[in-house]
C-alpha cells in the first residue's frame, strides 16, 4: 500500500467523489430517514463501493463503483444490468450524464439534487465540463488505504456497547469513518443547515480516514469530536499524531501510519488514545459500560 497526496491524483479523487455522491443522492431519495444520515452511507464490497440494496417502486435495485474495473453499474430485482466505464468519462457532467442513463436503463429512473455537496464547488453536475484524467493505479491505491482502514477502524469500534455507525465511506466529505455516540442529546445550532442540524444532534466521536483536498494534501486518519474541541484533550503518544487546532481534531498522515513497525495496530492505538482523552475531558457517561470487555466464550 502507498500513500499519495491529493495533488498527485486529484483528477482521479474528483471522478470517484462525484460518481459516490450521485450515488449516496439515490440513496437520499429512495432509503427512510435514519438518524445521522445513516441511511445513505455507502458501504464496500471486495473491489469498490455499493449502496446496497434499495427497494423502490415494486422491485429494487442496488449500484456498485467497482473501483477495480472502473465502472459503474446498477442490477434490479429483474437481473437486469447496465454499467458504464468510468475511465471513459471526459468530465464529471459526462459522468452524471451516464449515470442518469444507468438508472433508466434498469428501470428506476430518479431524479436526484444534482448539486454536490461539501465540496470545492456548489455548481451542479451537469455543468461541471472541466476535462478529468482518470489514473486506474491511484483509484485502486485509493481504495487499498479505504480497505486499510475500514479493518482498522473495525477492529477499534467492535466491542463498543453504545450506538454506533460501522466504518463506511460519507460521500460528502469522501472518508471512511465510524462513529461512536455517548447518547447524549446535544442539538446544533437550530439556525445551522439541515445537513448539519441531523448529522449533529448527538454527543459523538468520529474516526476516519481522509484522502485529504484543496486545504490538505495528505491522507490521513482523524478524530473529530462534537461538540467540538476547543483545544487539545492531551497529547496522543503515537508517532506522527498532532492536534491540529483549525480543523480542531487529531490527524495522524498515513505517510506515518506506513512507517510504523505495525501500521495496523497504530491507527488502533491512535483511536483509543485520541477516544480516552476526548472522553474524559467531555465527561462521558457510562463509559465503564460502553467499554466493558464482550464476552467472547
Amino acid at each position: 500500500m502507498m500513500a499519495q497526496t491529493y495533488g498527485e491524483w486529484r483528477d482521479t479523487c474528483i471522478a470517484l467523489h462525484m460518481t459516490t455522491q450521485m450515488m449516496g443522492k439515490v440513496k437520499l431519495e429512495m432509503a427512510a430517514p435514519q438518524p445521522e444520515w445513516s441511511q445513505v452511507v455507502l458501504d464496500v464490497f471486495p473491489t469498490g463501493f455499493t449502496t446496497g440494496y434499495l427497494a423502490h417502486g415494486s422491485g429494487g435495485l442496488q449500484i456498485d463503483l467497482d473501483v477495480t474495473d472502473a465502472q459503474v453499474r446498477a442490477l434490479n430485482t429483474e437481473g437486469a444490468a447496465a454499467a458504464f466505464p468510468l475511465r471513459e468519462c471526459l468530465s464529471v457532467s459526462d459522468c452524471y450524464d451516464r449515470f442518469v442513463d444507468l438508472l433508466e436503463n434498469v428501470g428506476h429512473p430518479c431524479p436526484i439534487y444534482p448539486v454536490p455537496q461539501e465540496m470545492f464547488t456548489d455548481e451542479p453536475f451537469y455543468h461541471l465540463d472541466e476535462p478529468l484524467a482518470f489514473d486506474d493505479l491511484r483509484a485502486q491505491a485509493y481504495f487499498d488505504q479505504c480497505l486499510f482502514a475500514r479493518d482498522a477502524l473495525l477492529e477499534f469500534s467492535a466491542p463498543w456497547r453504545g450506538k454506533k455507525t460501522p466504518p463506511s465511506l460519507y460521500w460528502g466529505t469522501f472518508d471512511m469513518t465510524c462513529v461512536l455516540f455517548s447518547g447524549e442529546p446535544c442539538p446544533f445550532d437550530s439556525e445551522a443547515s439541515l445537513v448539519e442540524r441531523v448529522a449533529l444532534d448527538e454527543q459523538l466521536v468520529e474516526f476516519g480516514f481522509w484522502p485529504g483536498d484543496e486545504t490538505y494534501d495528505r491522507a490521513a486518519f482523524f478524530v473529530m469530536a462534537y461538540p467540538f474541541l476547543e483545544n487539545s484533550a492531551g497529547e496522543v503518544p503515537v508517532d506522527g499524531a498532532c492536534f491540529d487546532a483549525s480543523r480542531a481534531q487529531y490527524l495522524l498522515p498515513l505517510e506515518d501510519v506506513l512507517r510504523a513497525r505495525n501500521p495496523h495496530a497504530a491507527v488502533v492505538r491512535f483511536c483509543r488514545e485520541a477516544f480516552a482523552r476526548i472522553a474524559e475531558q467531555q465527561r462521558w457517561s457510562h463509559l465503564a459500560w460502553l467499554t466493558k470487555p464482550l464476552i467472547t466464550q
